[in-house]
């Protein structure tokens, strides 16, 4: 990421409603925040992992869904393809071109799954390892947040 892009960033910060933003590419993390009109920063969201088979499958209170399919898809043998940054999904290259994968389909290494859109630019998600897609947890066109689980798949390593 260089410096016009994360100044493209602090503007969009500045000009939305947003007072957090976090986004990984390429192993590299930038998080920007702004105070809220209150003048407090916005409590952070944190994803703790937690061991498989702890709580036994009860969802914690105050468990958001994102921390129970967590817990399910450990709990499965499952791993989540998540989104690496805030913008929108979408399962193909193009309107009316088939979805790079579906439910079923085994993927390999950095093969292409999906596109998140942000800031007008087109960015691949690829898949970790090799695995089968379990289940596609968006559906197209739809806004994702960073760190967001896109995709169940079975691990086949």
């Amino acid at each position: 990421m260089d410096f016009n892009e994360i100044q493209d960033l602090i503007k969009i910060l500045e000009s939305s409603g947003l007072t957090e933003i976090e986004i990984e590419e390429n192993g590299r993390r930038i998080r920007l925040s702004k105070q809220g009109p209150s003048g407090a920063l916005a409590a952070p969201m944190h994803f703790i992992p937690v061991p498989a088979g702890f709580g036994g499958g009860i969802p914690l209170p105050g468990a958001t869904p994102q921390d129970r399919l967590a817990s399910e898809t450990r709990e499965n043998g499952l791993i989540t393809i998540d989104s690496p940054m805030v913008g929108t999904f979408y399962t193909a290259s193009s309107p009316g071109k088939p979805p790079f994968v579906l439910p079923g389909d085994t993927v390999e290494p950095n093969q292409t799954v999906c596109i998140v859109e942000a800031m007008k630019i087109m960015n691949e998600v690829v898949a970790k390892v090799p695995a089968i897609i379990e289940k596609v947890l968006v559906d197209n066109g739809e806004p994702v947040e960073f760190g967001q689980p896109l995709f169940t798949a079975r691990p086949l390593i």
